[in-house]
């Protein structure tokens, strides 16, 4: 993680955090709903980040329903796809290990963004950049922003009044250059709320200064549960916490010191050009003689976390969405194709990294 910031240190709170927040959700129940999730924290920012990989989640699926075969422009079935979808996304009901990676990567995405809002907003910005940055785009980064949500706003009204519906990428992120001179939000009252679950400290994600220079440089460039939700969440009672189980969060974030470090953005020069290994060096992928049926059934959660946070940038959504279409190829020689020539190259992978060589191991298992 570059602009001065620790990414270990903010893994491990996050992690920590997520603990003991799960710890006391379900306490007593097996799943929590639509409603727990709006008071899930006492950081109204981590609810929002939580509902908002829900809510991609409920579009995706939305989407697979779609069909060759079938008119889904005829306007019947658009209101009763809505309808159905509408109804299935008021009956939430997310278990445990589920919930868990969902919580953790929106705890340290809220993190980032109280820190260092210009990367998170650029970030926001740049993984929609097939599409530019549309008033669908500048809408969703509105309703889930909560901390310095000024600038959200601000990056609306620019687009609002330049009479477009899109505009390129380049263009919004020299408007929210602009957005950010504002007068910065005080952090303490955030501070105190992560604080009302494991106290936070900010120094402690601070690099050094050593680290810091050799940080890599920034890219420049019928209602549903959802919509309600939103309406209502300013009002929506926060959860108060137990007392905690120290002897648990020891024990987390000792694991948690284990776990590797989230991969860093690199240039837009960089980012495209990708060193394919040469096919000697094939048996670094490891050799695993039990076939498996499903690359994604085979995965771990502790590989999970791994994958998302060092491959995919924190977004589980792109990771989910990148082993389905792995598990739908029909050879290992086709996998090896979208993860050199698409993934690799998008997210800026280092293939020599252990995590790249562990996925490529377990996407040898399905075809050997």
């Amino acid at each position: 993680m570059s602009n001065g910031l620790n990414s270990n240190a903010i893994q491990q709170y996050a992690t920590g955090f997520a603990t003991l927040v799960l710890n006391e959700a379900y306490d007593a129940k097996n799943i929590i709903s639509g409603g727990d999730l709006l008071k899930l924290t006492p950081v109204r920012q981590v609810n929002l980040g939580v509902l908002n990989r829900l809510f991609e989640t409920w579009k995706g699926n939305a989407e697979s329903f779609r069909s060759a075969y079938f008119d889904f422009e005829n306007e019947s079935v658009k209101q009763a796809l809505s309808s159905f979808m509408n109804t299935v996304s008021q009956h939430i009901a997310v278990k445990r290990a589920d919930l868990e990676p969902l919580l953790v990567a929106s705890t340290i995405e809220s993190l980032e963004l109280l820190l260092v809002p210009a990367k998170y907003f650029k970030e926001k910005i740049i993984t929609r950049a097939d599409e530019g940055f549309s008033y669908a785009v500048s809408e969703q980064l509105f309703k889930y922003t909560h901390i310095h949500k000024a600038v959200a706003e601000k990056l609306a009204h620019q687009l609002a009044a330049s009479g477009q519906t899109s505009v390129k990428v380049s263009e919004a992120i020299s408007w929210l250059d602009g957005a950010l001179e504002a007068k910065e939000e005080a952090l303490e009252g955030y501070v105190s709320q992560f604080s009302e679950i494991r106290n936070l400290n900010l120094s402690d994600f601070q690099q050094e200064k050593e680290e810091q220079a050799a940080a890599m440089p920034e890219i420049k460039e019928g209602t549903s549960f959802f919509d309600s939700a939103l309406k209502d969440i300013e009002s929506a009672p926060v959860a108060v916490p137990k007392e905690r189980n120290v002897a648990v969060l020891s024990e987390i974030v000792s694991k948690a010191n284990h776990t590797s470090t989230p991969m860093e953005r690199e240039s837009l020069n960089s980012r495209f050009k990708v060193d394919i290994p040469k096919p000697a060096q094939e048996h670094s992928y490891g050799h695993v003689s039990a076939r498996v049926d499903s690359i994604a059934g085979s995965i771990p959660l502790g590989q999970r976390f791994m994958f998302v946070n060092q491959l995919f940038n924190k977004n589980s959504e792109h990771f989910d969405k990148a082993i389905y279409e792995l598990d739908s190829v029909k050879s290992f020689d086709e996998a090896k194709d979208l993860i050199w020539h698409r993934y690799a190259s998008k997210y800026a992978w280092d293939v020599n990294g252990e995590a790249v060589t562990t996925l490529l191991s377990i996407v040898k298992r399905k075809f050997q």
